[in-house]
């Protein structure tokens, strides 16, 4: 919500206008690129470092 009030760049903002443009097909490039990313994190970086942090559970 920030960055839709508060910014004039950023990808909220940038989904916001082309929301206000009714321009679904940016609007879905969008929404996939970030989920992509973030499961790249998550994936990458996250679940091994969860792995470790459970390795004395086994």
């Amino acid at each position: 919500m920030v960055e839709l009030l508060g910014r004039s760049n950023g990808m909220g903002y940038q989904l916001h206008l082309f929301f206000q443009w009714f321009d679904i097909a940016s609007i879905l490039a969008y929404t996939i690129a970030f989920v992509s990313v973030i499961q790249l994190i998550e994936f990458a970086l996250l679940k091994p470092l969860d792995n470790l942090a459970r390795r004395w559970r086994l």
